[in-house]
């Protein structure tokens, strides 16, 4: 990718990120996540095609599967946990982009298998 596309996509990255952030002020619990869930999901589909082009990969995946989360949400109502699993992977997703590459993202994809046995695709 050229240094112009990476620049772009970082820059598109961080506001996905930040916008996400915004909502998580106002939005404390799985019946208010469920309510957002679908513009919640735009933003994580958006870095879910994006981070991988920019070789991050973890950040890729953690919103891979934040999205699967999301959508089953906008589709069947409420889940419990889901709030707790979709801001972890905010804040997991703000640390990747911040530098921290050491952040193991099979704890992630464990905890939310265990969460959430009715979801498939993880």
């Amino acid at each position: 990718m050229s240094d112009e596309f990476l620049r772009v996509a970082r820059q598109e990255i961080q506001s996905e990120i930040d916008i996400l952030n915004e909502i998580f002020l106002i939005c404390t619990n799985d019946e208010q996540l469920y309510e957002k869930s679908t513009e919640i999901e735009k933003h994580m589909h958006k870095i879910k095609g994006l981070a991988p082009m920019m070789e991050q990969e973890k950040m890729g995946e953690i919103a891979r599967i934040s999205d699967i989360v999301l959508k089953h949400v906008a589709s069947h109502g409420i889940l419990k946990g889901s709030h707790g699993i979709t801001m972890d992977a905010i804040n997991i997703m703000s640390s990747l982009f911040s530098g921290n590459a050491n952040i193991p993202i099979d704890d992630f994809r464990k905890h939310v298998r265990d969460s959430c046995p009715q979801i498939f695709g993880f």
